[in-house]
């Protein structure tokens, strides 16, 4: 056998493989298989979102594939591998794969199909498009394409970045095809430039001597005390504003002056009593003078 027809019977084989376990798969979020030759043996890593259904009560799924690829695709000494999708929304098979199960369900089309754009940039890709074929509205077949983002449709970036995969979902009105391109996050596009954004140096503050500290607070005195003064410039009123700071302040409320008037008052009492007291003795000792004067006239008549 030559080298042309090796590959291409490998291939070939390969992408067979590959339909067959995407059908087996659908339930389990199926998004491909990598396959390592190895001296002894031939390892399949099958990727899928859920590696529980892959795997079956007690490994029996697993089983039953190994039989299936070891008799019809003439694989030796095989050993399957489960690996788990870290984020199926990124994955374009599964993807593909939803959108072609949804539509066998009854779903539209668009409203799939945008849900699912919506969901894949909001999971981080830098660009989406799917793409539905067939007799969608009408019996004529034609396409409808939903795009977000950037997709690098020609060149090394189309190929290193670029996830694509196919499915197609069978209807009464015939078969749809559905195409899927995910752009994922990690991506280096030539002709790109990311500039950072600089970064905010702490603010440090200034170093401040002790002795401008103290002349500072010594200037913040002699400035209140200039304040305190500004505007007397007469001998005359500073002597009025001693004096003023000397006085006593009074209340202006009614209960103080009502106080001291009845204070007032009680003190004043005793002094009038005894004033009185001293007329009375006064008037009393004239009246004895008088009687005296009174009788002596009489004696000597």
């Amino acid at each position: 056998m030559s080298s042309i027809k090796y590959f291409i019977e490998k291939n070939t084989n390969r992408l067979d493989m590959d339909e067959f376990l995407a059908r087996e798969l659908n339930s389990a979020g199926y998004g491909g298989v990598e396959i390592r030759k190895m001296p002894m043996r031939t390892e399949l890593v099958i990727h899928s979102s859920r590696p529980g259904v892959v795997i079956g009560r007690r490994g029996s799924n697993i089983r039953e594939l190994t039989y299936t690829l070891e008799n019809e695709f003439g694989i030796e000494n095989i050993q399957i591998e489960v690996q788990e999708i870290e984020n199926p929304w990124l994955n374009a098979q599964v993807m593909a794969s939803r959108i072609a199960r949804q539509l066998e369900r009854g779903v539209r089309y668009r409203r799939m199909s945008y849900w699912i754009l919506r969901r894949i940039m909001r999971a981080g890709a830098v660009g989406c498009e799917i793409i539905v074929k067939g007799k969608l509205s009408s019996r004529r077949a034609r396409y409808q394409k939903f795009k977000a983002g950037t997709i690098a449709k020609t060149g090394e970036p189309s190929n290193l970045f670029v996830d694509e995969a196919d499915d197609h979902a069978v209807l009464k009105p015939g078969v749809i095809g559905i195409k899927v391109r995910i752009m994922g996050p990690t991506v280096n596009l030539p002709g790109y430039v990311n500039i950072p954004e600089p970064e905010v140096m702490p603010s440090r503050e200034t170093p401040v001597l002790i002795e401008e500290e103290a002349e500072d607070e010594a200037k913040e005195g002699e400035e209140e005390v200039e304040e305190g003064l500004e505007g007397i410039t007469d001998l005359d009123e500073l002597k009025e504003l001693e004096e003023l700071d000397g006085l006593e302040l009074v209340d202006d409320r009614d209960e103080g002056p009502q106080e001291k008037d009845v204070e007032d008052s009680e003190e004043e009492e005793p002094q009038e009593e005894e004033e009185s007291e001293i007329d009375a003795e006064s008037t009393m000792e004239e009246l004895e003078e008088l009687d005296t004067l009174g009788e002596t006239e009489e004696g000597g008549d």
